[in-house]
């Protein structure tokens, strides 16, 4: 139960997003999806290549 003096979940939520300076203009997001869309995607081969990477780099 919450006391009265407590802030409701949502001011909690908005009071943090400011802390962090959010960005929530369309622009912000479209900047974000296009760099996640533009990802190279990679095979399994690749995949294969950087595990061995890893596993070689960490002996």
């Amino acid at each position: 139960m919450s006391r009265p003096k407590d802030k409701p979940q949502i001011d909690k939520f908005r009071e943090a997003a400011r802390e962090l300076k959010t960005d929530q203009s369309d622009a912000a997001f479209e900047a974000a999806m296009n760099k996640i869309a533009k990802a190279p995607k990679l095979t399994a081969e690749k995949i294969k290549e950087l595990v061995r990477q890893k596993k070689h780099g960490s002996e």
